[in-house]
């Protein structure tokens, strides 16, 4: 499962830097996250939550990293939104990282599941 986490994760964090496609990338880039990471961790039905959980507390650290890099630097004054505004943007993320991330993976499971009960069985 870690392996499927840090590549979800890896997802989420390619997907910020592009410059333009970002715009559509982020939004999407949790549930994607999901769907890959899911599938390559093989998510059940309890390890769906536990993924999605994992990934979004995962996703704190750059929300936190951001939140500090605000706080230390004057980017305020040249940006002119406030450092709270920042802070309620940052951690908002994880619930939302979490959130599609989860629906990602459950959606890749469903996948799975129905694909292996359609496959012909050997007798």
């Amino acid at each position: 499962m870690l392996k499927g986490v840090i590549i979800a994760f890896a997802i989420m964090l390619v997907a910020i830097p592009i410059p333009g496609v970002h715009f559509v990338a982020i939004p999407i880039s949790p549930f994607v996250a999901g769907f890959i990471g899911g599938g390559i961790a093989k998510a059940d039905e309890i390890k769906i939550v536990w993924f999605g959980l994992i990934v979004g507390a995962l996703m704190l650290i750059p929300a936190a990293a951001i939140i500090v890099y605000w706080q230390i630097s004057d980017a305020e004054r040249f940006l002119g939104a406030p450092t709270l505004f920042w802070a309620i943007i940052g951690f908002s993320i994880a619930p939302y990282a979490w959130f599609g991330t989860t629906i990602g993976a459950l959606v890749s499971y469903l996948m799975r599941s129905r694909s292996s009960d359609q496959s012909p069985t050997a007798n």
